[in-house]
């Protein structure tokens, strides 16, 4: 039962009623049983007591001190109760066995364990308990069957206490900073073990076998670690019918093939061996493990064919078997599985037609089979997929029509619940090659630190962008969210009815032959963000009915579209790029329509539209399922339109499908402790910065605006401006911004959150000033120049951000640089009636003026210094003459067209 706690008031009650282990006399009910929430007694005496959820705000040691002395107690519980401090010891009592003290900020390293000989199950995960496991603080708990150390700060080798804790049937020692070896000797004696992880450490070395023997093992969890060698041949044959159940092996460095013994483990029901180097063929006998749900196989190096055998897992739901080498067709066998929800198998060697069966998997949800070389025509059979959420058939040889049928799954959906966790990796178009087909890819993170994900040699290549996702749980009545087709040879029109896939946000039909017009019913699907039809034979005008829709994203480039571009919505708003190599196309932001076309249109004049281009509020044009602006208070949306209700993620809460304004900030003020200056990693003239880690494993760089004393509205200015700059920009050398909040209490922007922080914090750092080599800071600088370059020609309307300095320079964990900070940047009209030669920005980094000649001499004498060639470099007695002689006036030297390279500059 949950104790909500305000204050510490009842606490203080509770403590002097339990002091000295008296009866809880005056909280006794009629029937004998105290009524104090969150206790249960006997005969006056606590036998337990349950704090969950609570606010206690309080340091643990004053609550551990009062409830570890009660001798009657059994068990406590003292769960997400916001306590910290240090424990430094636990003193369990005579009958003591339950103690989980988990989710909460208790430091320190692992207290020492007295008088815990009946302790049987010990949960301090999810705290902030550093260092290493001191040999003994375990070993008086020799009752333990269940401990729980999960998500801390623990360092150093495998805990040797636990070799003789033979009562152990769970351990679980995951997400911590632990390595070396695993030891095999430290499980001879484990014989009781059912759950073992050990993921998101840093062990390396080999699995041991000792391990893998284990006669009641159930789960075996070392995903996420830097293991190698081949996977054990020993598996599953300490029993003819093994009790493994979940085997995770994924991200780690095992090489090897997939070893015939894992036929043995017949109760397996979820495998993952994803993201390491696995070659050879997927094993025949593996189709005797009828019990699977789960076969996780992608980044590996397969070869051979799929195998037939596969069809006898009925229960299958998962097979993801990604970026291998798999070769021949799908078999048709597979038909049987019709459990399966998630069926992924792009970027091998694939061939053969699409099989019509697809149509008979009606629980299925994901099919990608994009980056193959599948040929023949789509098979309008996927339309009977009533289940279908996302369709990548992108990078084939795929012919003929876009059957219409596909949308014939609209509002059919059935309920979903994955299991699994997923995320999008967009593909990054402003780098992208034409070896990176498609949008991106979805990519199974269960298992695997989203740091990794740069090992993906086809990440690199494509320069994938993150998106998390997360769970999906959606409800009846919806429809397919992604549809990507390109990269293709289709030679249809483009069929109306997708128009009716109302849920639809991602349309990618480029790179294929499709003629005709673009139809203006796919206006219909409401929720579009992104719509490429690139490439194609395209003919006629951009329908009006385009307008309506908020997109982020359009392509509509190297086709036959004529007409003009239409001015309203958000059509206007996007860079030439996005309809460049359309000769009949004009208007914003192409060139101006000829004479014919102004007197049938009557279009407004060049500065009318850019007038009205500038006007408009981008609200989309960030990244896709970035939703830009974040109301605090929502309003309750309409019957007929309530995507952002139906379609629930547990992942990004700034998706389009997943916002509640209300629900993120009350999430952010939480994770902040109402900004509190434990959690501030910057401070500017005009706000502070905070790191905000939301519950969903999310990290944000919120900024809020300090209220100005005076009652002024220059941070109000401040903070408008920069919302309206950065919703208009998309760029990787760009900070994003996801949303902000404007209420009567708080004025708060949110970021994409930059791991290494400023690059003034990193210069002032010697030890990350050092890390800082040459090339990573020519890199910067280059990135730096990409963003400044990017806002001043590329966007619809010029930018200039006027304080470019070392502090808005912002470093992420690949030492990628983000401009940010817009609250001084300036929306240049495209007649440049805005320019202004006003100062503005930060002292220090304005441009030098008078004394540019020192700072150009300075330099010139520092290169010169520098040469190569030591007998031209000059003598320091040479060097200090040219410093110390007295300045010409400016105007005599025409700094900026000298050579400071020549080392025969003479300076006097």
């Amino acid at each position: 039962m949950a104790l909500d706690l305000d204050d510490l008031r009842l606490l203080e009650q509770f403590k002097a009623a339990v002091s000295n282990d008296t009866a809880l006399s005056g909280w006794n009910s009629s029937n004998g049983a105290c009524s104090f929430p969150g206790v249960d007694c006997n005969n006056g005496r606590v036998t337990s007591v349950s704090l969950i959820s609570v606010r206690l705000n309080t340091d643990f040691s004053a609550v551990a001190s009062t409830l570890l002395h009660l001798s009657s107690v059994e068990a406590i519980t003292v769960r997400d109760a916001n306590s910290s401090g240090l424990l430094r010891q636990v003193e369990c009592g005579e009958k003591l066995s339950l103690l989980d003290l988990s989710g909460n900020y208790i430091s320190g390293e692992v207290p020492a364990f007295i008088n815990c000989s009946r302790l049987e199950y010990l949960d301090l995960s999810g705290n902030f308990v550093s260092g290493s496991i001191a040999v003994g603080v375990l070993l008086r708990c020799s009752s333990l069957s269940s401990l729980n150390l999960s998500g801390n700060h623990l360092v150093g080798a495998f805990p040797t206490d636990i070799a003789h804790l033979t009562p152990l049937n769970a351990l679980n020692l995951s997400s911590n900073n632990f390595s070396g070896e695993i030891p095999g000797k430290a499980f001879v004696n484990l014989s009781k073990l059912r759950t073992l992880s050990l993921s998101f450490n840093y062990f390396n070395g080999t699995i041991p076998e000792a391990i893998i023997m284990l006669p009641e093992l159930e789960i075996l969890e070392l995903s996420s670690n830097l293991l190698s060698g081949s996977i054990p041949a020993t598996l599953c044959s300490s029993n003819t019918s093994s009790k493994l159940q979940v085997l995770y092996l994924q991200n780690n460095y095992l090489t090897g093939g997939t070893p015939e013994a894992i036929s043995n483990c017949t109760g397996l029901v979820s495998l993952d061996l994803s993201l390491n180097f696995i070659n050879g063929h997927i094993p025949s006998s593996i189709g005797m493990l009828t019990a699977l749900r789960d076969l996780v196989l992608w980044q590996n190096a397969l070869e051979g064919e799929i195998p037939e055998s596969l069809s006898r897992m009925l229960a299958l739901e998962n097979l993801i078997l990604d970026y291998n080498a798999l070769a021949g067709s799908v078999p048709p066998s597979l038909a049987n599985c019709t459990e399966l929800k998630c069926m992924s198998l792009a970027s091998n060697r694939l061939s053969g037609s699409l099989p019509t069966w697809f149509g008979q998997l009606v629980m299925l949800q994901i099919l990608r089979l994009g980056n193959n070389s599948f040929t023949g025509p789509i098979p309008p059979d996927l339309g009977d997929c009533r289940s279908l959420l996302w369709l990548d058939l992108s990078g084939n040889q795929l012919n003929g029509q876009i059957p219409s049928e596909l949308a014939k799954q609209s509002g059919m959906m059935t309920p979903l619940n994955f299991t699994r966790q997923f995320s999008y990796l967009r593909n990054d178009e402003l780098r992208s090659n034409y070896e990176c087909h498609g949008k991106g890819s979805l990519v199974d993170l269960t298992g695997i630190r989203h740091s990794d994900l740069s090992r993906m040699p086809s990440k690199d290549a494509c320069n994938f962008t993150t998106v998390y996702l997360g769970t999906f749980h959606m409800i009846n009545n919806y429809s397919m969210i992604f549809l990507d087709l390109s990269f293709n040879q289709l030679d249809s029109d483009i069929p109306k009815e997708l128009g009716n896939m109302y849920y639809l946000m991602i349309m990618n039909l480029g790179y294929n032959n499709l003629s005709g017009v673009i139809p203006a019913a796919l206006a219909g699907a409401r929720l579009l963000a992104v719509l490429d039809l690139s490439h194609n034979v395209l003919e006629g005008p951009i329908p009006r009915s385009l307008e309506s829709l908020s997109l982020s994203e359009i392509n509509l480039s190297n086709n036959r579209l004529s007409w003009t571009i239409p001015q309203h919505g958000s059509l206007a708003t996007f860079p030439s790029t996005a309809y460049e190599n359309n000769y009949g196309l004009c208007g914003f932001p192409l060139l101006l329509c000829n004479q014919r076309v102004v007197n049938t249109q009557q279009p407004k004049s060049h500065k009318g539209q850019a007038a009205l281009a500038g006007g408009i509020v981008a609200v989309f044009s960030l990244s896709l399922f970035v939703l830009l602006i974040c109301v605090c208070q929502r309003k309750k949306p309409k019957a007929h339109n309530n995507a952002n209700e139906a379609l629930r993620l547990q992942g990004n809460l700034f998706s389009i499908w997943n916002f509640d304004g209300g629900d993120v900030y009350k999430q952010i003020v939480e994770a902040t402790e109402n900004f509190d200056e434990k959690y501030c990693i910057g401070t500017g003239g005009h706000g502070s910065v905070y790191e905000a880690s939301l519950q969903t494993g999310e990290i944000f760089a919120v900024k809020k605006i300090r209220k100005t004393e005076d009652g002024s509205l220059k941070n109000e200015e401040l903070f408008c401006r920069e919302i309206e700059a950065l919703v208009q920009i998309r760029h990787r050398n760009i900070v994003k911004l996801y949303g902000y909040c404007c209420t009567n209490q708080d004025k708060f922007l949110v970021y994409e959150y930059m791991d290494r922080g400023s690059l003034s914090i990193i210069l002032m750092a010697k030890g990350s000033a050092v890390e800082l080599d040459w090339n990573k800071r020519l890199d910067i600088a280059k990135d730096v120049v990409q963003a400044l370059s990017y806002l001043h020609h590329d966007c619809s309307t010029p930018i200039v951000h006027r304080d470019i300095t070392s502090n808005n320079v912002l470093i992420d964990m690949e030492f990628r640089a983000c401009v940010s900070d817009f609250g001084l940047s300036k929306i240049l009209s495209l007649d440049a009636s805005s320019c202004t030669s006003r100062l503005a920005g930060t002292t220090g980094y304005l441009a030098p003026g008078e004394v540019a000649r020192e700072i150009f001499v300075l330099f010139t004498v520092a290169l010169q210094c520098l040469d190569p060639n030591p007998a031209t470099r000059p003598t320091m007695q040479s060097a200090m003459q040219k410093l110390s002689a007295a300045p010409a006036a400016v105007g005599d030297f025409d700094y900026l067209h000298t050579d400071i390279m020549d080392t025969g500059t003479h300076v006097h």
